[in-house]
């Protein structure tokens, strides 16, 4: 049975694809690029994989930001698992340039496991408190209802992108103006993450963006109260945690501001704009945001996500030369644990290709896992149903015009109408 399905969703992508590129505009290359590019393209294109090349090596580092020889995509749920689990043979990359954006002190997403991972993770959680969150999920569903007021909203300047900077101005304590420190934790995020082919321009912009905000922590500090993350860690500090000392308060700080703003923007974006694309369950969405039931808005939100995540690839470095099932990697190696293929791989989830909100949990593979899950993985759950809930129940909500982020893989606006 496995087989055969395999086999039928291979077909089914091969026809796919050639939907696509008959569909899309322009001259042959352009029509697949595009359409390699979009969700839809990818879920059809790693369909084949998982069947016909499963592990797929690749003479070229596809991730050219951080070094590598050559590449390895997969695509089976097994192996993507295997890949983000095993971190002492696939290790994150990130530390270098993380220290570039801190001044010099690495940030726990960018460590392996050992003292200094456990030091900073462990302080880190000891500064989070239970009722956290009751506030601002207060301040998220208050500030959407003024968004939405209207008639028309664009998306990340009004709400996906503003509530998550007055968390970090409020929870966080990092008193910034809220459109630059938008800009800025999008420009650290994209040279971090997703600047793969190393570009200047990024660079750039990124260590403009680290200096203002590193000094905007640096400024925030005597004056950061006890209901926030900065305000616990000055006192920490003060009391002797090393984790918390003036340098670790800037990247712990810094690092968590980095990764709160343009992923929860861009997931908000993306959740809608498929959601828009389903009539059927646009409908079951509204109808359970009309009635105030975030859960079961949440519900389609991550199913939503599902077809269409924030980065449909993690990626994994091998430090030395191990294997993967039964192929073997070279050390070096850039291995590209594909999580989008993942939730769809139709050995381990039912039913992939329909949207069927309330799946496992296990089934989605949206902010990492393991050692290295995002920190911000409970804020994710809770924020974005409380801020996407009163949009959802407008009436008649359309797109006005496709999310654009203006050269970036992140949305700076996204224009909707209702009514």
């Amino acid at each position: 049975m496995s087989w055969f399905s395999r086999f039928q969703a291979a077909i089914d992508g091969v026809a796919g694809i050639g939907a696509g590129v008959i569909a899309a505009k322009g001259g042959v290359k352009a029509r697949i690029a595009a359409v390699l590019t979009s969700p839809a393209g990818q879920r059809d294109a790693m369909a084949v994989l998982r069947f016909a090349k499963p592990r797929l090596h690749l003479k070229q580092n596809l991730i050219r930001c951080y070094e590598a020889d050559g590449s390895l995509l997969l695509t089976r749920a097994a192996d993507f698992h295997a890949a983000v689990e095993r971190q002492a043979d696939f290790e994150v990359v990130y530390g270098p340039r993380m220290r570039m954006l801190t001044g010099g002190r690495d940030f726990f997403l960018g460590m392996q496991d050992g003292a200094d991972y456990r030091r900073d993770t462990d302080a880190m959680r000891s500064i989070v408190k239970a009722d956290d969150l009751v506030p601002v999920l207060a301040m998220a569903r208050a500030e959407a209802a003024t968004a939405l007021a209207g008639t028309s909203a664009d998306l990340p300047p009004m709400l996906s992108a503003r509530i998550p900077a007055l968390m970090v101005q409020q929870y966080f304590g990092v008193q910034m103006e809220t459109d630059q420190l938008i800009a800025d934790a999008t420009a650290m995020f994209h040279f971090l993450f997703s600047d793969l082919q190393a570009d200047p321009k990024v660079t750039a912009a990124a260590m403009a963006a680290k200096d203002r905000v590193n000094a905007a922590i640096d400024a925030s500090k005597a004056g950061a109260g006890p209901e926030t993350l900065l305000g616990r860690a000055v006192r920490a500090g003060a009391a002797g945690n090393s984790a918390f000392d003036a340098d670790g308060i800037r990247a712990n700080i810094i690092g968590i501001v980095i990764g709160a703003i343009p992923t929860l923007s861009k997931a908000s974006c993306l959740a809608v704009e498929e959601l828009l694309r389903r009539p059927a369950a646009l409908a079951k969405a509204r109808a359970l945001a009309a009635a105030g039931d975030e859960s079961g808005v949440a519900d389609h939100m991550w199913e939503a996500l599902r077809f269409s995540p924030v980065n449909p690839i993690l990626y994994r470095r091998a430090p030395r030369a191990t294997r993967i099932g039964d192929t073997d990697v070279a050390a070096g190696t850039m291995v590209l644990a594909a999580n989008l293929s993942a939730m769809f791989d139709e050995a381990v989830v039912p039913h992939p290709n329909r949207f069927i909100p309330g799946r496992p949990w296990g089934v989605y593979a949206l902010w990492g896992e393991g050692l290295h899950l995002c920190w911000g993985d409970r804020i994710n759950k809770a924020i974005l149903p409380a801020m996407l809930t009163p949009l959802l129940a407008k009436p008649g909500l359309r797109q006005i015009s496709a999310p654009d982020g203006e050269g970036t893989p992140f949305p700076r606006h996204y224009r909707l109408a209702w009514g």
